[in-house]
């Protein structure tokens, strides 16, 4: 089987092998998401017979994409053979473009990193340098992963701004005449989906994380910035265009206030965000603040950044602490204006400034508590992501998956 073959691929099948071929991407998908299935479970997921279900994999098994991983729990007859992907079976490169930095790595067809993450320092700039800069960098990592490029199914991108993901535009960045997602497809030579940073977490959220099995949940990223992606009735919401969860940008604070990326003023953004953090910090030690955050940052004020602040906070700095407290609070502020209009069953709290763990949540409570009604929150759990900061690399390889497994 040619996995997620092309169109041209797929031109040359009759109309029963191109039923087979939607079977065995359904089989693959089910297997990706539930990792190990019976053939009575594999049955019902994809709506065939018991015989062709065992036929389809007697094939699958042949062409190396699935095996037995044992035998299941019985129910009081014989056990049955659990059936897995091969972890090699294909890749995934996934890219997650940040403001100052983009990560890379490639997953197998398990959800493993079959590299380490590769951090490259690039200051985002709109313009084809940095896609170049972007693909070149990639490229490396693939050549020194010596994984064979064709076994690679396409490349899975995340980065900031108004993300049209059906049209692969981003309206913030890189919006040229050109889709951004066709001109990476033409560079790699591969199916290209983007995402939107926030929702990329909330997809992986949804998939493998803590929203699994919920059906209201609001998914905050907080990084330099701030994005939020949601699960709505059970399913990733992404409203009409794609561009919901802007939750940056409502209007929080006085017109007076900071200026905000977006040319406006007042934003949530300007108050609780990894930018509002450092310039908290550095507005703290220019009026004479004793904090650890100075000496950490060797007395220069480039050195400092959100993670700088963290750490000095859970070394017990007072200062530290308490800015994360006003960005925490701030943010709590802003999600009570959510949760009456939305009423999730959960908030999860997502991005770098995760890291701070109760040094944030614990305003966040402060927050909700002063600005949202107590029915309405009594049954809210505010947690912290398990994925970590590579949440967004594995969202983007189920978005790329998920338009493969759509499409014949």
């Amino acid at each position: 089987m040619s996995l997620f073959g092309s169109g041209n691929f797929l031109s040359k099948l009759t109309r029963v092998e191109l039923k087979k071929y939607s079977q065995k991407k359904r089989i693959i998908r089910a297997l990706y998401l539930h990792k190990t299935l019976s053939i009575a479970e594999l049955v019902k997921y994809v709506e065939i017979s018991t015989p062709t279900m065992q036929s389809l994999l007697d094939e699958l098994t042949e062409e190396n994409i699935i095996k037995a991983m044992g035998a299941g729990s019985s129910k009081g007859g014989r056990r049955p053979t659990l059936y897995g992907l091969r972890r090699k079976a294909f890749y995934v490169l996934s890219i997650d473009i940040g403001k100052h930095s983009t990560r890379f790595t490639i997953f197998d067809s398990t959800n493993k990193k079959a590299v380490p993450v590769k951090e490259v320092p690039m200051l985002l700039e709109d313009n084809m340098e940095s896609v170049n800069k972007i693909y070149e960098s990639a490229m490396t990592l693939v050549k020194d992963s010596k994984i064979n490029p064709d076994h690679i199914l396409g490349v899975g991108i995340d980065m900031p701004g108004l993300v049209e993901g059906e049209k692969g535009i981003n309206h913030s960045l890189f919006d040229f005449e050109e889709p951004v997602a066709d001109i990476f497809s033409r560079l790699f030579n591969k199916p290209v989906v983007i995402e939107n940073d926030a929702q990329a977490k909330a997809l992986a959220e949804f998939r493998f994380g803590k929203a699994v099995g919920k059906k209201h949940v609001l998914v905050i990223q907080i990084g330099w910035g701030v994005g939020m992606g949601m699960i709505l009735n059970g399913m990733p919401y992404y409203g009409a265009r794609g561009f919901s969860g802007e939750f940056a940008h409502i209007p929080l604070v006085d017109e007076k206030g900071y200026l905000c990326s977006c040319g406006k003023r007042g934003c949530l953004e300007t108050v609780c965000s990894g930018t509002a953090l450092r310039r908290y910090a550095i507005e703290g030690i220019d009026a004479g603040e004793m904090t650890l955050i100075q000496a950490m940052a060797n007395g220069k004020t480039e050195n400092i950044t959100p993670q700088l602040i963290i750490t000095a906070a859970h070394q017990g700095d007072q200062f530290a602490i308490s800015i994360l407290s006003k960005i925490g609070f701030d943010l709590g502020k802003g999600i009570a204006s959510l949760i009456q209009i939305l009423n999730p069953e959960m908030v999860i709290i997502a991005g770098r400034l995760a890291d701070a763990g109760n040094y944030l949540i614990t305003p966040v409570n402060q927050g909700l508590q002063q600005y949202s009604f107590a029915r309405i929150r009594e049954d809210l759990e505010i947690t912290i992501s398990d994925l970590g900061k590579d949440s967004s690399l594995l969202g983007n390889v189920i978005s790329l998956l998920e338009m493969l497994f759509e499409t014949y």
